[in-house]
């Protein structure tokens, strides 16, 4: 399987090219940030412990195809890991499914990098499982985000009252879903 490809301005890496410091770096350095859109994970999130047992499981999970984790960089700045996506809960058929998620580094918003590494990401994923229906859910505040998803091709299928735990307290979500049309 291949590890490591590029689109037209990023380097994307799967979890088999990167390393716990990597991500410690990239999540410590945007903690302020993705706590407003995303679960709160705690003080032992950031450590390196955390992050390598992390990163052991994401690697487990990719090798049996049960969720598949990406990581990207600007190819000017191949050092400086930018965002991620994953794909969980890969599901076989008769469902052919999964469940997108995806941020970016707050000071890289707004250039369709993330739009970019996505639609790179999907793309690799149909190449290595069959994959008919991704599913994602947004804030419903969340414009930038809901933005990505319908520049990608997914469509708005519905509301979701109250349904994840987002900094505290349980948040009002909207759920977006793709259809291969590949498959």
């Amino acid at each position: 399987m291949t590890t490591t490809f590029e689109s037209e301005r990023l380097i994307i890496k799967t979890s088999h090219d990167i390393t716990p410091e990597q991500l410690l770096k990239y999540y410590g350095g945007n903690r302020a940030f993705f706590e407003k859109h995303e679960p709160l994970m705690g003080d032992s999130y950031y450590t390196i412990e955390y992050q390598t047992k992390s990163l052991e499981h994401e690697k487990l999970q990719m090798d049996h195809l049960a969720s598949a984790y990406y990581y990207y960089f600007l190819k000017e700045d191949p050092e400086r890991m930018i965002g991620s996506m994953s794909f969980c809960r890969i599901r076989k058929e008769p469902y052919a499914s999964t469940i997108f998620g995806y941020n970016i580094d707050e000071a890289y918003q707004g250039h369709g990098y993330c739009t970019e590494a996505c639609g790179a990401a999907m793309e690799h994923l149909f190449s290595i499982a069959h994959i008919h229906r991704i599913e994602s859910r947004v804030l419903t505040d969340n414009e930038k985000s809901i933005h990505v998803l319908e520049r990608l091709g997914f469509f708005h299928e519905g509301f979701e009252k109250e349904s994840i735990l987002i900094g505290g307290r349980f948040r009002d979500h909207l759920r977006y879903a793709y259809i291969n049309k590949k498959y």
